[in-house]
């Protein structure tokens, strides 16, 4: 595989727009964003030098000088192609970056590494707990698909705990029925358990109520044809 992520690809995951940059009000006497600009692009410039030589020790720390400019679509873009480096350390080194970024516009090339064939298993297994760091419901599909069919109990056991910290409402029929399954792998059955205990005890996702319902809490009625 080579070391840049084909164009199309990259298109998809990098779709969504990057970490949305904080506001700042203008006190005086602040620095604002902008101001360390240049300190900023500097950082970028000499971490991408390192991620695009030759040198492994190199590599790696411009992946993690990449993981602390994580407003800058750059670093984003370089981690991503770095997910499917020939060197595994590389990769490896790039998914777990990315998931101590939690940035969830990378959650779809992620997903998408558990399926392909030629991903080895130990990068597989880092991508399960990045995304599970990550938190991104949207993985939480295709993880359950993961825990029915895989035939490594360690990456079934690796998408059930990462649903467990994702806390995702809907894997828990999946976890549940796995958890009640006498013929099922002990361990995993234990995981599973513990995977939806802690989704249970995670706050379910606010609702936004209906505008009827609006107008009725804040005590109007709704007019009559």
């Amino acid at each position: 595989m080579t070391r840049r992520l084909r164009v199309s690809v990259l298109a998809v995951a990098l779709a969504a727009p990057t970490v949305a940059r904080a506001q700042f009000p203008t006190t005086p006497g602040r620095t604002r964003p902008g101001q360390d600009r240049p300190a900023q692009s500097q950082k970028l410039d000499e971490a991408l030098r390192k991620v695009n030589g030759d040198d492994r020790a190199a590599r790696l720390e411009g992946l993690d000088g990449l993981g602390g400019l994580p407003d800058e679509a750059k670093a984003v873009q370089a981690l991503l192609e770095s997910v499917t480096d020939a060197d595994v350390a590389v990769s490896v080194k790039a998914i777990d970056v990315l998931g101590q970024m939690k940035n969830k516009d990378t959650t779809p090339l992620l997903v998408q590494q558990l399926f392909l064939r030629d991903t080895p298993t130990d990068v597989k297994r880092h991508v399960l707990a990045s995304l599970g760091k990550i938190g991104d419901p949207r993985a939480t599909p295709s993880l359950v698909d993961l825990v029915g069919r895989a035939a490594d109990p360690n990456l079934r056991g690796g998408a059930i705990f990462a649903l467990g910290e994702i806390g995702d409402h809907a894997a828990l029929p999946t976890l549940e029925k796995l958890a009640k399954d006498p013929a099922a792998d002990p361990t995993l059955r234990r995981l599973a358990e513990e995977a939806a205990k802690k989704i249970k005890d995670q706050p379910p996702p606010p609702t936004q109520p209906s505008a009827l319902e609006a107008d009725r809490r804040g005590g109007r009625q709704p007019i009559s044809p």
